[in-house]
């Protein structure tokens, strides 16, 4: 090789080393080392007035697996934040909002992983009385934020069930159906 070609491939090797090295640096410093510091850099990414975060009512951290998932209310919305654990720490990974109200879910599907996030809202009209939630016969999780809302999880992790159809059921104590969708 001439000295040319050397100089050459010596100078694209440095570069591509520098944005590799800065690469690394700004995935560090967007990782936080706790969720609950991730959850504080969303709320003030995302409701970046000071009467915006006085609207944020109830939060509560609930995890599974690598995920932490923080529902918290925001006036009559209840909003529900994943975070996943990474090799530099926690980062936001979903994002959703729903109105306490209705009756509705959310899903959204995890590529690179496979995992289906399943969640909705417990309607206010039966939050209190709602003890199982089942989605299509299997249980979800139950995350209270207070006595006026909650909201349900599940977690589907490679399960290739087709969740075209889905049928959920609020159930009292006594196994009780007080609502569907």
């Amino acid at each position: 090789m001439g000295k040319r070609t050397k100089a050459t491939l010596i100078f694209v090797t440095t570069i591509v080393f520098i944005y590799a090295i800065l690469a690394i640096i700004e995935t560090v410093n967007l990782s936080s080392k706790t969720a609950d510091e991730a959850f504080e850099k969303f709320i003030n990414s995302e409701f970046k007035t000071e009467v915006a975060q006085n609207e944020i009512g109830d939060k509560e951290f609930y995890r599974i697996g690598n995920y932490t998932f923080v529902p918290f209310e925001v006036g009559n919305n209840v909003s529900l934040v994943q975070f996943e654990k990474g090799i530099f720490g926690w980062k936001l990974s979903y994002y959703s909002q729903n109105e306490n109200g209705g009756y509705s879910y959310s899903s959204v599907v995890d590529e690179l992983n496979g995992d289906i996030l399943l969640h909705g809202v417990i309607p206010k009209d039966i939050v209190t009385k709602t003890k199982t939630i089942k989605v299509n016969g299997k249980d979800a999780d139950i995350v209270m934020l207070n006595d006026k809302a909650g909201i349900w999880i599940m977690m589907n992790n490679n399960n290739q069930e087709n969740f075209d159809n889905i049928k959920i059921e609020f159930l009292d104590n006594v196994g009780n159906v007080i609502g569907k969708m």
